[in-house]
């Protein structure tokens, strides 16, 4: 039964069979014609070599007969019979010049050529040939524009110690060898096609019986397997590796027959035990999640709740130190306050004096306030809120703050724009710049820059504008595991009896009242911004 072969060609060059075919193709093809050239080129040197013995050989002739017959060249009709018998026109070697030695000098004269004595190319310069001990061929190129071997010959005496007699000059034309060579390497070229065609031929059968058809037969099973039929089989009967490949497919085949028909009775059986087992895991599912959703929120709640706890005991504990301080420290300060007013009745004081005295009597009132400040975090403080210009509310805190940035080295940049106006609590808003300051100042021992720049926040509406300030320092950071803590009350990150922990607790606070938003950007070695909103007034 023939069976209809469909060709594919893109399909055959990603084959196994056509990867073989290219590459042992490009193998035998190379070694072809690498065996081809090697054959051509030896064969034109053996015609090269041939000539060139053919040559020297005709000059050794030469030599012995004129030795022999006529060392003293007395007879030239005789060395004339012998050249014309050799040399010819119509032979490879065609043309012999004879010459003799000229007395004892190595000057020699022309005595006999086969060719055109006339036109023979000649001169006492080639005398010095007469000094070689053996045969001299060289290639030269002819006006015909053939090749030709030129050979010089001396012609020794029998007898020791004598000087040459004379020198042999011998042509032999390559004309008529190289045609045969081109003949050759024209019938090499013809040929070649022919034994390449031929043996990619064989190969391409070699590799379809012993490759392809087998490969085919296992891909078609395979298919046949895929699909579902259980019964497919590969007819190989081969003891090669093909052969073993077919024989274990078949054993897998048949392994997966039976695989097939356990799983199919495994399923017929699970199908029956799970007719309800999906609605129970459904129902389970989602009373688990609701379970889960539930637990999170209580978790987030009791998170809250602790945290809220937290902050209302350390508010307490706060609350009970201000009461403390407010007690201890009101006494001395309401003296200072009465002798600093006494100081002030007096009517022969210095302006200069007098304004300083009403600095120290307001940095009093900023102490007592303070003190009663500390005794309002246990309740929600009562604003007094009024619009006023950010521009100026700065310039008074740079009156307040600028003793101690002169003494730490630090200075102060700010980006405030014209516009900028706030509704807020002064007081509050000098209780908060004055603290952020300190943490600043504190961060930045060997000095450094804070930069206070104001924006018109992302949430501003024509109704209630908001402005979003910046406040950053150059100082030592806040580790990055510490950044979470920073609001809690009572927690510092200064050494022991510099800081209170209720600094940024307490900025939170008034921002917080202010309706406002505060969080703490900072990395560790590089400083600390802390960016919060507070609400703007309308022009």
């Amino acid at each position: 039964m023939l069976r209809r072969v469909r060709i594919r060609p893109l399909a055959w060059l990603r084959s196994v069979h056509a990867k073989l075919f290219l590459l042992l193709g490009l193998v035998t093809s190379v070694l072809t014609v690498a065996v081809a050239y090697n054959i051509t080129r030896n064969s034109g040197r053996e015609l090269e070599s041939y000539t060139r013995k053919l040559t020297i050989d005709t000059a050794g002739t030469v030599e012995t007969d004129v030795v022999e017959r006529d060392p003293g060249f007395k007879d030239p009709d005789k060395l004339d019979q012998l050249l014309s018998s050799i040399a010819g026109p119509d032979r490879s070697i065609f043309q012999i010049d004879v010459f003799k030695r000229i007395g004892k000098s190595n000057e020699v004269e022309l005595v006999r050529s086969s060719g055109d004595e006339a036109n023979v190319d000649w001169g006492p310069e080639i005398g010095s040939y007469l000094a070689l001990t053996a045969s001299q061929a060289e290639l030269v190129d002819l006006n015909t524009g053939s090749r030709a071997w030129k050979v010089y010959q001396p012609i020794r005496s029998h007898k020791p110690g004598q000087p040459p007699l004379g020198l042999i000059r011998v042509y032999c034309d390559l004309e008529r060898w190289d045609v045969i060579w081109d003949n050759n390497l024209k019938r090499t070229l013809h040929t070649l096609p022919g034994v390449l065609l031929g043996e990619f031929i064989l190969l391409w059968l070699i590799l379809r019986v012993l490759i392809s058809d087998p490969i085919e037969a296992m891909v078609l099973a395979m298919q046949q397997l895929e699909r579902g039929e259980a019964k497919a089989r590969v007819t190989i009967k081969r003891s090669d590796e093909l052969g073993l490949i077919a024989t274990r497919f078949n054993e897998m085949a048949v392994q997966l027959e039976r695989a097939g028909e356990e799983r199919e009775a495994l399923i017929r059986e699970i199908r029956g035990l799970n007719a309800n087992l999906q609605d129970r895991i459904d129902a389970a599912l989602s009373e688990l999640q609701a379970k889960n959703a539930e637990l999170a929120s209580m978790a987030e709640r009791m998170a809250l709740l602790r945290e809220e706890l937290s902050t209302q005991e350390r508010l307490a504990v706060a609350g009970q130190l201000a009461a403390t301080f407010a007690h201890e420290v009101g006494t001395p300060l309401n003296l200072v306050n009465g002798h600093l007013q006494l100081m002030d009745a007096q009517s022969d004081l210095p302006d200069k004096l007098r304004e300083r005295l009403r600095v120290i009597h307001a940095q009093i009132q900023r102490v007592g306030d303070i003190v009663r400040r500390m005794l309002d975090l246990t309740r929600r403080p009562q604003l007094h809120r009024e619009a006023q210009a950010f521009a100026d509310l700065l310039d008074d805190l740079q009156q307040l703050w600028a003793p101690t940035l002169t003494s730490h080295g630090v200075t102060v940049e700010t980006e405030i724009p014209a516009g900028c106006r706030l509704d807020v609590d002064r007081k509050q808003m000098e209780q908060l710049f004055l603290n952020l300051m300190k943490n600043a100042v504190d961060a930045m021992p060997a000095g450094g820059t804070v930069r206070l720049a104001a924006k018109p926040a992302e949430d501003s509406t024509p109704n209630g504008p908001w402005w979003e300030l910046r406040f950053s320092d150059s100082g030592q950071g806040i580790p990055a595991d510490l950044l979470s803590q920073v609001f809690r009350p009572m927690f510092t990150t200064k050494p022991e009896g510099k800081g209170t922990g209720l600094g940024l607790s307490i900025c939170r606070e008034i921002v917080r009242n202010h309706g406002g938003d505060i969080r703490l950007d900072s990395t560790e070695g590089k400083g600390t911004c802390v960016v919060f909103t507070l609400p703007g007034a309308v022009a």
